[in-house]
């Protein structure tokens, strides 16, 4: 049991910055960067490996890197977390506001903006990812890699094929 224990200890105090990283950086998204925020989401994400007698944690094979395995689990909780909160938190704003909407554009925006993430739903979570880390962050390639545990030589060709599937998610 003490063996456990200090497992545990070791395996918190080995991810803990890079789950407080990935919250951060999804976080940000939505426009939130408060450090009750971040932590929510890390609490939340050792919930999450740990229930259900650690099934999630017992995903991991081992053949990535697993400070950045973690970082994709915590954004990806931020991000259900921050969607839970309702149907506003659901993109980020990507058209800057009019002083006054025309008529119409309020709804043609809210079609785009749905079009967008019923689009952003059918990647795979790591293509979503690279998108958002590229453009709604606007992360270099390096600080992608690093939050991905990606190689840093694979991320613009991750990133090209990614974009060519939103293209047709969307058409």
């Amino acid at each position: 049991m003490a063996a456990e224990k200090g497992a545990w200890e070791d395996f918190v105090r080995r991810t803990r910055s890079a789950m407080q990283r990935g919250a951060t950086v999804a976080l940000r998204k939505f426009r939130v960067s408060d450090k009750e925020s971040i932590e929510n989401v890390t609490q939340q994400v050792y919930v999450e490996l740990l229930r259900d007698g650690g099934k999630v944690l017992k995903t991991y094979r081992g053949d990535s890197d697993l400070e950045g395995w973690v970082a994709v689990i915590s954004m990806r909780t931020a991000y259900r977390l921050m969607r839970q909160k309702g149907p506003e938190a659901q993109l980020p704003e990507l058209l800057p506001a009019a002083p006054t909407p025309a008529p119409g554009e309020r709804a043609e925006r809210t079609e785009f903006l749905n079009r967008l993430d019923r689009a952003f739903k059918q990647l795979d979570p790591r293509e979503a990812a690279l998108l958002r880390l590229s453009y709604y962050e606007q992360m270099s390639y390096k600080e992608i890699a690093s939050a991905l545990g990606l190689p840093l030589n694979s991320v613009s060709p991750l990133l090209i094929r990614a974009k060519e599937k939103l293209k047709k998610f969307l058409e």
